[in-house]
């Protein structure tokens, strides 16, 4: 059992390490092409941070464990949005989505539409007994699947015709002259292909942990495995933060959480077992709906765009950390 604690804790540690490179080469290829850190944080750099939650719960879901897969959904969902609350502790200069573009709302909405899209398709399933599928993938999946699509494409879209209209400010990163961008472009992909390595280590060894410890997939994949996968958007938030990219920060953190919500989809492909929305845990509803509370508050933090501050913490990340503790408790009595 200690070997298989130690193998967790060494995967955690390259995950952090490689989350970190991310975020350095994340801000090379912003600086050295026409992307621009709001693209590369809520595309690239969210999409290359969502690879521990995106492998950890393919791999749940091989092994038999789709718990753990939706747990690590949801319950790194919960934990991005607790990140623009530690990020702006952290930060300590005032409420930070006030130093962020109002676009991250889009994002962060089209992160809301599709949690709340995956909660109806559990309840459906386990409460009103509908489980409609296509083949053996259910309808709900689809949905899902060709939303984030179409969102995606919004929001790149979006962010494309601000930038027309509205050319950024320039944004107080540290220049990088040394680093050429293909040597970025190849260091991304190495952090890449470590993070899917850790990130299947991970979930293996959770599903250990769940079943020796007695706690269960479905805590140990919301609160644990969640938590240690979410560690890239950590790392690289804060990372960003330093140099001086809160657009970046930001975007990481909503565009992660769109991300996530294709580990629904991928989880119902891959399980083989059964129906996937009836065998689950009802209990991911609850994350689900403390997911989807969280974006709210960070969505209206970033709208009202309050100056008050609890010390120098805004009210909005005050709230935040109140309702991830609140949410983690109820999942821990459930």
């Amino acid at each position: 059992m200690l070997n298989t604690y130690l193998l967790f804790i060494f995967s955690a540690v390259l995950v952090i390490i490689a989350a970190t490179k991310l975020s350095e080469y994340g801000d090379v290829i912003a600086s050295k092409t026409k992307l621009g850190h709001g693209i590369v944080g809520g595309v690239l750099i969210a999409a290359a941070t969502s690879l521990p939650e995106f492998v950890t719960s393919i791999t749940s879901a091989l092994i038999g464990a789709p718990d753990i897969a939706i747990g690590n959904a949801y319950g790194s969902n919960t934990f991005n949005i607790m990140i623009l609350a530690l990020v702006d502790v952290f930060h300590g200069q005032g409420p930070l989505l006030m130093k962020v573009k109002m676009n991250h709302i889009l994002a962060a909405m089209l992160g809301i539409l599709l949690a709340a899209l995956g909660a109806m398709g559990i309840l459906m399933a386990q409460v009103g007994g509908i489980d409609l599928q296509v083949g053996r993938v259910n309808v709900v999946s689809l949905v899902i699947f060709a939303i984030y699509l179409y969102g995606s494409i919004l929001i790149v879209r979006y962010e494309n015709k601000k930038t027309k209209k509205e050319p950024p400010k320039d944004v107080d990163t540290v220049e990088d002259p040394v680093t050429p961008l293909n040597k970025a472009i190849v260091g991304f992909g190495v952090a890449c292909a470590i993070i899917i390595w850790a990130g299947m280590t991970l979930s293996q060894t959770g599903d250990v942990i769940a079943v020796r410890t007695g706690l269960g997939h479905t805590f140990v994949g919301t609160l644990l495995i969640a938590a240690t996968t979410s560690l890239p958007e950590l790392v690289t938030s804060l990372a960003a933060i330093k140099i001086g990219a809160y657009d970046m920060a930001v975007g990481n953190v909503f565009g992660s959480n769109i991300f996530n919500m294709l580990v629904i989809v991928v989880t119902d492909v891959v399980y083989y077992q059964d129906s996937m929305f009836s065998v689950i845990n009802i209990d991911h509803t609850i994350t689900a709906m403390a997911a989807i509370i969280l974006s709210c508050i960070a969505v209206i933090g970033l709208f009202y765009r309050s100056q008050r501050t609890f010390f120098t913490v805004g009210w909005d990340a005050v709230f935040i950390l109140i309702v991830y503790v609140f949410s983690i408790y109820l999942i821990f009595i459930s």
